[in-house]
């Protein structure tokens, strides 16, 4: 009896991770005009992939906690509403963070415009 137990409990565990859920659609499709709210100390939907000389904007909904977009080479101003944007202009790979509240993170992926 143990034995079945465990063999259905293994079969729904396998059938659970096959099954037909909505997956997220992959982070390796470009947007194209790309939002992150900052809302509850986070990023939301912070991670994103861009094509080269597309905008991304951050959106301050999270006041009156005061964050910012830390990049290596610009960051945005401190503040607890608004926005801040920035035109990504060269392919890579771009982490940011926010200054205050280091475990908030995200990343931009930017590729090479599509020429078709």
């Amino acid at each position: 009896m143990k034995q079945l137990i465990a063999i259905v409990a293994v079969s729904m565990t396998v059938l659970a991770a096959c099954g037909g859920e909505e997956q997220a659609p992959s982070s390796q499709e470009p947007v194209a005009d790309p939002v992150i709210t900052i809302a509850d100390m986070d990023f939301q939907n912070g991670t994103v992939t861009i094509e080269e000389g597309t905008t991304v904007t951050w959106v301050w909904e999270d006041a009156p906690v005061e964050h910012n977009v830390v990049f290596d080479s610009f960051e945005s101003p401190l503040q607890a509403e608004g926005t801040f944007t920035h035109t990504f202009e060269e392919a890579g790979s771009f982490d940011y963070h926010c200054a205050p509240h280091p475990h908030m993170t995200g990343t931009i992926t930017v590729v090479e415009a599509d020429s078709t």
